[in-house]
Formats: structure tokens, sequence, C-alpha cells
């Protein structure tokens, strides 16, 4: 075969899984879509239970569908794709579609962490090139990928950048299920993808909503981990073999990409998907050691997928590595720094009381029973013969024929099992080193693990149920089988309803924060506008007192909302310090001078809060992280007397905020 057909042949390997996701993200965008659209035009009062109310019913009407189209023997397979696609799409779109009802913001509103991310979106939705959301003089830090994407679509669909977050943030939520679902469809029966996809649509508006950009990546990590270990296992099966090698360089190329992927979208993700990647590589390394031509070729795979990965993540990073390299002056970030309540505790979703609870101790007990040593499972196997005989049962081919195809081969359960186990004790063991690393004053953020491993143990749960189910059948005697199997799928349906329909109180607080941001400050942007001619947004330097101006402009601002959100190249303690002096200054030509030798591009406007007629305040945010109080604000007071002077400064009143323009 020559080069050109076997490049062809690999190509064709890698179009076919590449055209079924890109065919599952439309489906699924245009039923989110559709789904958000009709959901948020219902009459419903705000505030009210109402759409809650409706919410479950509708919970209940979607478990049903599901559950009949999974249970019918004659599904077709593309029946079972459109399901899997379509079905994480409409719950999580109608479930955030609901709780979001009458207000065009996201969860928490222009509040938090959102303001970064609302402005981030703005920014490329002005623009396609790659800069921070905040500096025009820095190197950006915050991957952008989530963030630049929504600000195209945005800009092609005509929506300013903040209105579109909120739908765009919906249908992401609703993507994500869809295309976790392809990718099992790779690893396990249909079947059984179709309802990880339905899982983990439910997990993720249960727990990760406030950040679909992480989500789009959490989704597809247990996959990924999964997929290492079968790369793993296919490279040591024929490492020495020429015969019976099969081909690993999808697999290599998947994962590579993969993590690329993740390092344009969410740091922390990416480090710790390549943790994992790293230590499932290892872990056969290790097991193979003795075979050194196993370990050149696991070895060799690694490198690849970190060639692959870092092609990729260069992309976007080597703008502040070049920074950095040539000598650009940075501070240290702060962001690690954050220690909430939440992080303080180790995540154990096994023992919430609710269905998801359930599902989660499932989980641990599957694991533990697929991955421990052969003899627990002969122990089982006595168990179940022993239970047979009792209860009067035949053991033939005909007790186990219910189910079989709903779960993977025996091998394929263990290897499953090994990697979701892995991602939890991952999780666990990134808990400790968090909790080692608090003597230093930082963290390693260990919250965000919260949905990671409450997505593999709600898996593996659903694995477990699946493998109770089939057994509680396959062990009662013949006339009891079918009140049995009703008797399972009752229970499995009432607690789906309970997942689906549950709302958080995070999230319902997040909601109710939403509906009471402030409106759009029209009064103070069009002031800007007109007080700055035919200078377009983007061009300008705001220093204002009131951090939303950004969101819905894209405006660059002198100093970010806080230091955890402000890229180290930003400097933003020397930038706070500036602030100060300028504030000291006792003339119109002192402060204008201070302004221009400025070492950062210095606010083209300034808006300030007006506090009598004798104080002009800007406020800003001080980092107290890791305090639980983990910011305080400080007034830097400016006084009317250093703009009046109509040549430097053009200043106008408006409500209590004050717009200083410099001429």
């Amino acid at each position: 075969m020559t080069d050109a057909r076997v490049l062809a042949r690999r190509a064709q390997i890698l179009a076919r899984p590449a055209a079924e996701l890109l065919a599952a993200l439309l489906v699924a965008a245009v039923v989110g879509t559709v789904t958000f659209a009709a959901v948020d035009a219902l009459p419903f009062v705000e505030p009210s239970w109402l759409p809650e109310t409706f919410g479950g019913t509708l919970a209940a009407a979607v478990v049903i569908l599901a559950g009949w189209l999974l249970l019918r023997r004659s599904a077709s397979m593309r029946t079972l794709w459109l399901l899997g696609t379509a079905g994480p799409a409409f719950l999580a779109s109608s479930h955030l579609g609901l709780l979001l009802g009458g207000t065009p913001h996201y969860l928490y509103g222009l509040g938090g962490d959102q303001l970064n991310r609302v402005a981030y979106v703005t920014r490329f939705a002005d623009s396609p090139a790659l800069a921070d959301p905040f500096y025009a003089d820095a190197a950006p830090f915050y991957p952008p990928q989530w963030f630049w994407v929504g600000g195209r679509l945005a800009a092609l669909s005509g929506v300013d950048g903040w209105e579109f977050y909120k739908p765009y943030a919906i249908v992401t939520m609703g993507i994500a299920g869809a295309i976790a679902f392809v990718a099992w469809r790779w690893l396990v029966p249909a079947r059984l993808a179709v309802l990880f996809g339905l899982v983990t649509a439910i997990v993720g508006v249960h727990t990760n909503a406030y950040e679909p950009y992480s989500w789009i990546l959490i989704c597809l990590l247990p996959q990924v981990v999964v997929a290492t270990f079968l790369l793993c296992a296919r490279v040591t099966a024929g490492a020495g073999s020429l015969t019976h090698r099969r081909p690993t360089w999808p697999l290599v190329v998947t994962i590579g990409v993969y993590l690329g992927w993740a390092a344009l979208g969410y740091t922390l993700i990416a480090g710790f998907a390549a943790l994992l990647v790293g230590l499932v590589v290892v872990i056969h390394v290790w097991r193979f050691r003795t075979d050194r031509a196993a370990v050149r070729a696991l070895l060799a795979r690694l490198a690849a997928m970190a060639g692959i990965s870092a092609a990729i993540a260069l992309l976007f990073w080597h703008r502040y590595l070049f920074a950095v390299l040539g000598g650009a002056e940075t501070e240290t970030s702060v962001a690690n720094d954050f220690a909430p309540e939440i992080a303080s505790r180790w995540p154990l979703p096994m023992f919430e009381v609710s269905a998801s609870g359930l599902l989660c101790l499932i989980g641990v007990v599957w694991i533990v029973v697929t991955v421990w040593p052969a003899g627990i499972g002969r122990a089982a196997d006595r168990a179940t013969t022993a239970l047979r005989t009792r209860m009067g049962t035949e053991d033939d081919a005909q007790t186990t024929r219910s189910g079989d195809s709903a779960l993977p081969t025996a091998d394929r359960r263990r290897i499953l099992a090994q990697a979701l186990g892995l991602v939890v004790l991952a999780v666990l063991g990134w808990y400790v080193l968090s909790g080692v690393r608090a003597v230093t004053g930082s963290t390693l953020l260990p919250f965000r693990m919260i949905p990671i491993i409450t997505l593999a143990l709600s898996v593996a749960g659903a694995v477990g149920a699946v493998a109770l189910a089939r057994w509680a059948v396959d062990t009662s005697p013949d006339q009891s089988r079918g009140r049995v199997t009703a008797a399972a799928v009752l229970v499995a349906g009432l607690a789906a309803v309970q997942m689906v329909q549950h709302v958080s109180e995070e999230d319902t607080h997040f909601a109710a924060a939403a509906r009471q941001t402030p409106a759009v400050p029209h009064r103070v942007l069009d002031a800007i506008d007109d007080m700055t001619g035919d200078r377009e947004p983007s061009e300008l330097v705001v220093l204002t007192a009131d951090p939303t101006l950004y969101v819905y402009r894209p405006y660059f601002t002198f100093q970010g909302p806080a230091q955890a959100y402000a890229t180290p190249a930003a400097r933003y303690g020397e930038r706070l310090d500036e602030i100060r002096q300028w504030a000291d200054t006792t003339t119109p030509e002192e402060l204008n001078a201070a302004l221009e030798s400025s070492a950062f591009r210095s606010p083209d406007v300034l808006v300030l809060t007006r506090e009598g007629s004798r104080r002009w305040i800007f406020p800003a945010v001080v980092n107290e992280m890791p305090r639980i109080k983990n910011n305080s604000r400080e007034e830097i007071v400016f006084r009317p007397r250093q703009f009046d002077d109509p040549a430097l400064f053009d200043v106008r009143r408006v409500g209590s905020q004050m717009v200083i323009v410099r001429r």
C-alpha cells in the first residue's frame, strides 16, 4: 500500500467519528436553541414557583419517553442516536430556561465570576483578535476558546455579547450531554451510551451550570481516561507482534486533541486531564516494565499526545509565553488563593440523601466489585447460584438473555471501572494535595473537581444500576420476572424524575440574583459615546466605578474588577498604587502629567461615583484571599478641583456618576 493510500485510510478513520460528533453538535444546538426559545416565551409570572411546577411535569414526561425508547427491543440505532443527542439538549435547555425565565442574564447575573466571563464574550463579539477581557496593554492569561466562539456567534447573529451570553451558556450545557453520548458510543453499547448522555446532562445542570465553559470539557473527561486505558492495552498487546497489532494512532490523536482543546478552554481541567492521562501511561509502564518494547511504545505515544496538545495550546498561550520570555514584568497570580467553604470538605456525593446520592453510592460499589481481584467476583457468582437454587430458578441461557445488550463485555467493563475509579481517586488525591498546600496560604482549587467526581460516580452508578436490575431479574423465578422487571423500571423512573426536577439551593440563589441585576446604564454609556466623538468603544481605556460598563461595551479598562480575574502581566497591584497616586494630586495639570507618565496605557475616560459636592470616588477592590471575606473595598477619593480645567478634561454629571473624558 502506498504512502498516499495509507494517509487516505487514516484520514477516513478519523473523518467518520468527527462527522458524527459534528452532526451531534448541530442537532443538540438546534434542539437546545428551540427548547430555550419556547420555554423562555412561556408567560410565567415571576417570581413564582410556576416554572418549577411545570418543570416537574415536563421532567416526568421526558423520563417516561426516554425509558420507553430505551426499553423497546425494536428501537433502531437511528432512534437511539436521536435520543442520545436531542434528549440531553432538551433536558438541560428546558431546566435552565425555566430556572432563568424573566431575565436576560445567566446565573448570578453580572455578579462574581460572571462579570469577567460576559466581558470576555463582549470583547470577542467586537473583534476576533485574541485579547485580554480587560487590559489593552497586557498579554491575556485566561484561556479564551469558549468565549471566542460565543463572541463570534454573537457577532454573526447580530446580538450584543452580553445578551447572547445566556442562550449561549444554556445551549452549551445541552450540547455537552450530546457530545458525551457520541464519545461514549464509541466505547460502550449504544443503549448504555444514551443513558450516559442523559446522566451527563442531569449532573451538569446540577453541579456545574455556573461554569458552562468547563462542563463542555469535563463531560468528555471520563471517556478520555477510558480511551487512554484502551490505548495502553492495545500498545502492550501489540508491542512485540506485527500480525496482531491494532492501530493506536487514532486514539493518540484524539486524546492529544482533547488535551490541547482543554488548554484553550480551562487551564485547571487541562492540567488535571493531562495528569490522568499520564497516570494511566505510568501505571502501564510499571506493569510492563520488564518488556522494553512495550515501555518504549507507551512512552512514544505519551510523547506524541503531549506534542499534539502543546501545539494546539500554543495557539493561545504563545503570546503570554513570548511576553514572559521577552522580559515582561508579571506578578504572581492569586486565583489559586481562593478558598471557599465548599473547598474545605472532601466531596462525598454518595452520601447525599437523594436519588443522585444513591446513584453515586451504587457507582462506588460497582467500581469496587468490578476492579477488585477475581475472588470477589467468584464469591458473587456463588451467591447468585445459591440464590437461584433456593428460589427454584434454573441457570440456563435464558436467565441471562435480558439486558445483555445494554452492558459492555467483561473486559470493557473492567476497563471502564478502572478508568472511573482512577478519576475518583485522582480527585480525592487532588483534595489531599490541596489540603497540604493550604499551609502555604494557597490551594489547588479542589472544589472545581466536585463535578468531575460526581459525573464519574454517576456514570459508574448507571452501569451498576443496570447490572443490579439484570441480576434481580435473572435470579427471580420465571413467574416473578415480569413483576421484578416492572418494579425495577418503576423505581428507576421515579428516581430519574427526582433527579431531573431537582434544583439546587445555589442555582435558586443565582437565578434570583440574575433577576435582580440592574438595568443597562444607558445614560452613562450614551454620555461616553457623545463625549468621545467618533472613537470606537474598543479604542477607549476606561477607569470606572461601575464595572458593568465593559460588559455592555468592549471598553478596555485600566483596572480589572478584582485581582483574581487579572492577568499577571497586568500588574494589578502596581496599577492600584498608580490610582492612589493620581488621587493625591492637587491640580488638573499635575493629574494630567501623572496620567501621561503612567507605566501603563492611561485611561481615556474616568467614571467616578459622586458623593456630595467634594468627593468623587473610585471603589478599588483589594485582594484578601484566602480569607473568608476574600476582597475588601477601598475608597480612592478624587476631588472636583483635580478636573477643573476644560482644556484638559471634559466633565459631565450623569445621575450619581461623573463621566470625565480626557481631551
